[in-house]
């Protein structure tokens, strides 16, 4: 499916029209001054599960906070 385009009324870049008729941006994403979003998944029991959503660098931050770093007694282990 191609999409239609328009064009950006900043630039003059070609941006979806869909971007306009749906949305009413006017503007491209490289234009756009809206801040990116993130994600992050809050764990209240097996269930009943959240996502907080957050500016896109807090999100990413936390993301990295939460990797898991080693497997418990395994982490001391040489050659691991």
């Amino acid at each position: 499916m191609k999409l239609k385009m328009i064009g950006c009324r900043k630039c003059g870049g070609d941006m979806p029209e869909l971007r306009y008729t749906k949305y009413g941006y006017t503007n491209c994403v490289s234009c756009s001054t809206v801040a990116k979003v993130g994600g992050v998944a809050i764990a209240n029991h097996k269930t009943g599960n959240e996502i907080q959503i957050m500016p896109a660098e807090d999100a990413a931050r936390l993301y990295r906070l939460s990797q898991r770093s080693g497997y418990g007694v395994c982490k001391g282990m040489k050659g691991n």
